[in-house]
């Protein structure tokens, strides 16, 4: 049985000073004297490579990925439960967003052994526990999770264990605020009746600028995949992206998801 045993801290960052120069007046040198110039230098500060890893909140009691920026790490595992653990932003709260997470609580050392990531966790809630299943699912060598401070010979925890605890339309991608153009992939799961759901694009205003039948690869009462292109003209700029499930008896939107974004 292979193991790898991912770092239990991320490269520490280093950035350098820029020197600053000042200019004030001064009088003129006395006769003879010989007057020096100083010359001030600046340094650049290396631009850190990133990447973008997905960190699953909640939106009311069910998970909701947002992204996150880290340092370039083989220990990315680790970096997104970071991020996890360090809870919702300004942006995030005001998005709606919210964790079961405790905030003194932190993510110890993460082992992945045959597509199984054990991680060393203090006792959370359901919630908090789907959270880091589907953070760390993200990762395609990663297929399930065990969590606890004693974890034995229990069951991997997979994303189909919190079907309670994952919305019936679920967007993976545009992830909220993320800059778009057309082509929009828009991606994700979906538990909808007849596996069918609606997806559209709003403006800044409010106003409806496209809208889109989605059929996902299963559906009522199995979660599926889904995969949609959305194509719009140039100069229009989509600030919302809204996905719903018309109601069959009032063509009221159930389930609604509604992702802001910037156009």
């Amino acid at each position: 049985m292979r193991s790898l045993l991912l770092p239990l801290a991320l490269v520490a960052i280093v950035a350098a000073g820029c020197g600053k120069s000042s200019h004030r007046a001064t009088p003129p040198p006395p006769t003879g004297s010989t007057a020096t110039t100083t010359t001030a230098e600046t340094t650049t500060v290396p631009r850190v490579p990133t990447m973008v890893v997905r960190v699953y909140f909640l939106r009311d009691g069910k998970v909701a990925p947002v992204a996150r920026d880290v340092p370039q790490t083989q220990a990315v595992a680790f970096a997104s439960l970071e991020e996890l653990f360090t809870g919702p932003n300004g942006v995030d709260r005001a998005d709606g967003l919210t964790t079961a997470v405790p905030a003194n609580a932190s993510p110890g050392a993460v082992t992945l052994v045959n597509g199984i990531a054990i991680v060393d966790v203090p006792k959370l809630p359901r919630a908090g526990l789907a959270q880091i299943v589907y953070t760390l699912t993200q990762f395609p060598t990663v297929r399930g999770v065990r969590a606890g401070r004693s974890i034995g010979d229990t069951k991997p925890l997979m994303r189909p264990d919190f079907e309670d605890v994952t919305p019936a339309i679920l967007v993976e991608s545009p992830l909220p605020h993320e800059a778009v153009s057309s082509p929009l992939h828009v991606r994700g799961t979906a538990n909808t009746f007849e596996a069918t759901f609606d997806v559209r694009l709003l403006d800044a205003a409010g106003r409806q600028l496209l809208q889109k039948v989605v059929t996902a690869t299963s559906g009522s009462g199995t979660r599926g995949t889904y995969d949609v292109t959305l194509t719009f003209p140039d100069g229009v700029t989509p600030r919302w992206l809204e996905a719903f499930e018309p109601s069959a008896e009032n063509g009221q939107p159930l389930h609604k998801v509604r992702i802001p974004l910037n156009g």
